[in-house]
C-alpha cells in the first residue's frame, strides 16, 4: 500500500500545497467514489493503520437505501466499521480545490484482510491470477458524458426534464462547435491532467452538450483508479461552477446513450504485447484470438457488469453504435468487440458493450477474467464478422441478455464467475441488482402514464 518514499513525498506535497484536507475513500458497487475528509494531520496519523468508515457503503444501493438479504453486512452484523488502508501511491492534489488532496484507499477488515467484495480488491484478485499466468494488463476507458447548464436545484426544479445543454447542437466531431464548449470543454482536460489523469484526446460527439473523453491507457488498477477519479472529478468541477455531469447510460429515449469502451492489451513478461503476431492475420496472435474467444464466451455471463444498471440495457438500441450481438470484427463498430490492428504498440481489443455507468473495477475485471478464461482454456475464436453485426442470425452472432433480470440470472449461475470473482462477491453482486429490479418494478413511468391514463 505504498513505501516510506511514498510517505516522504507525500508529506512534501502537504507542505508544498499548504494541504489542510485529504479526501480518502474507494468505490462502492456502483463506481461512486465514497468516504470522508480528513485534516491533514489526521491523515498522516492514521497513514499505517487507516480510517474507520461504516460498511454500509456496501450495505445500500445507489439512493442509499438499505438492501437486505446481504451476506457481507446487514442489521445482524449492525454495519460495522471497515478500515480505509490508503493506497500512498494514488496519493494526489485536487487542483479544482486549492488546499485539498485525494487517496484512493483499499478497505479491510479490521484484521488487515482484504474486504472480498470491494470492487478494486475483485480487480485486483484477478489481475494477480493472470500475472500468475505470466500476463500483464494495459487498459483504458473512452468515457462519453453529457454537461447541462443546470445545478442540483433547477434539475430537481424540473424534474430532469426540458434541460439546457452546455451546447443546443448535436455537432459531433464538429471543431467550430466545440470550440464554444471549450471555457468548460478544455478545463476539465486540463485540470484532469493536473490530477494525474491524462487524456488522449476529446471531441464533440453525437448528441446536445454531449463529449467523449479517451483516458490514456495505465497498467491494472492504476487504469481503474484513473476511471473513477475521472468521472467524479469532472462532476466536483461542473458542480462548483453550477453545471452538472452526467455519466447516465441512456438519459434520453430518443438519443444516443453514453458508451464507455474498454480497451485492453495484454503484455509478456519480456515486455511485448501478446496479441500482435507479425506473421498472424491482420497481425493477430492465437493468444489474442483466444482472448477473443474468451470474452465472448462469458459475454452473456459476465453481462451484469458490463452493464450494471435498469437504464443500462436501453443503450442497446440496433444502429445506435451500442453493440446488440456477441460478436467480433477487425476494425468495424458494429459488433461487440472491435480488434484494432497495426503496429504491436497499438495491437488492442476496444469491448464496445459498457456504457459511462460502468464500475470501471468490475469492467476491467470481467474483460481480464473472461480473456484469460479463453487463454487458459486454449479456446478457439469464431470468424471475424465482415458485415453488419445488427443484421446477422442468431446462430452466427448470439443476441446479449437485453435486461438487468436476465443478465443477473445468468451472472449468478456462472461458475467462470465464482471462480474468478469469488462466492461471496457474486452472490452479494446478484442480491444488490436484483434489488435494482425490484425497485424498479415498484415504480410508475411517464411512459404508463402518457400511454394508459386518460385511454383507460
Amino acid at each position: 500500500m505504498g513505501t516510506m518514499s511514498d510517505l516522504t513525498r507525500i508529506k512534501q506535497i502537504i507542505e508544498g500545497h499548504n494541504i489542510d484536507v485529504v479526501k480518502v475513500g474507494g468505490a462502492d458497487y456502483d463506481g461512486i467514489y465514497r468516504g470522508k475528509r480528513l485534516p491533514a494531520d489526521v491523515f498522516l496519523a492514521g497513514v499505517e493503520h487507516g480510517y474507520a468508515q461504516g460498511d454500509v457503503l456496501f450495505g445500500w444501493d445507489i439512493a442509499e437505501e438499505l438492501v437486505p438479504n446481504l451476506h457481507f453486512t446487514n442489521w445482524d452484523t449492525g454495519y460495522a466499521d471497515l478500515r480505509m488502508l490508503p493506497d500512498l501511491a494514488t496519493f494526489r492534489t485536487v487542483p479544482w480545490e486549492p488546499g485539498v488532496a485525494t487517496v484512493i484507499c483499499d478497505f479491510m477488515t479490521e484484521h488487515g484482510e482484504p474486504i472480498s467484495v470491494s470492487p478494486r480488491n475483485v480487480l485486483r484478485r484477478v489481475l494477480e491470477r493472470a500475472e500468475a499466468s505470466g500476463y500483464r494488463a494495459e487498459l483504458a476507458l473512452e468515457l462519453e458524458f453529457r454537461l447541462w447548464r443546470e445545478d442540483q436545484r433547477s434539475l430537481r426544479e424540473k424534474h430532469w426534464r426540458d434541460l439546457t445543454p452546455l451546447s443546443p447542437t448535436t455537432s459531433c466531431y464538429n471543431l467550430a462547435r466545440s470550440t464554444g464548449d471549450d471555457f468548460l470543454v478544455g478545463k476539465l482536460r486540463r485540470l484532469m491532467d493536473a490530477h494525474g489523469i491524462p487524456t488522449e484526446g476529446y471531441n464533440r460527439e453525437h448528441g446536445a452538450g454531449m463529449y467523449e473523453m479517451n483516458l490514456r491507457h495505465a497498467e491494472g488498477i492504476e487504469a481503474a483508479d484513473r476511471a473513477m477519479l475521472f468521472r467524479n472529478g469532472v462532476k466536483e468541477i461542473c458542480l462548483l461552477d453550477g453545471m452538472t455531469a452526467s455519466f447516465m447510460a441512456k438519459p434520453f429515449a430518443d438519443e444516443d446513450g453514453n458508451s464507455g469502451h474498454l480497451h485492453q492489451s495484454l503484455w509478456g513478461s519480456d515486455g511485448h504485447n501478446v496479441f500482435y503476431d507479425e506473421e498472424g492475420d491482420h497481425h493477430l496472435s492465437g493468444l489474442f484470438k483466444s482472448y477473443i474467444a474468451g470474452i465472448m464466451r462469458t459475454m452473456p455471463e459476465f453481462m451484469a457488469l458490463y452493464a450494471p444498471n435498469i437504464n443500462s440495457y436501453k443503450r442497446f438500441v440496433s444502429g445506435s453504435w451500442a453493440p446488440t450481438v456477441a460478436a467480433w470484427g477487425i476494425e468495424t463498430r458494429t459488433p461487440a468487440l472491435r480488434a484494432i490492428t497495426g503496429s504491436a504498440k497499438v495491437t488492442r481489443l476496444e469491448n464496445r458493450i459498457p456504457g459511462s455507468d460502468v464500475n470501471p473495477y468490475l469492467a476491467m475485471a470481467a474483460a481480464v477474467a473472461g480473456g484469460m478464461h479463453g487463454i487458459l482454456q486454449g479456446l478457439p475464436a469464431a470468424p471475424p464478422v465482415k458485415s453488419n453485426a445488427y443484421a446477422l442470425p442468431e446462430d452466427i452472432a448470439p443476441r446479449l441478455p437485453r435486461t438487468l433480470e436476465a443478465a443477473i440470472s445468468q451472472f449468478e449461475a456462472s461458475e467462470v464467475a465464482r471462480s474468478w470473482f469469488g462466492n461471496e462477491f457474486v452472490d452479494d453482486y446478484t442480491t444488490m441488482r436484483r434489488w435494482e429490479v425490484e425497485r424498479y418494478q415498484l415504480s410508475v413511468s411517464e411512459w404508463e402514464r402518457e400511454r394508459y391514463f386518460d385511454t383507460l
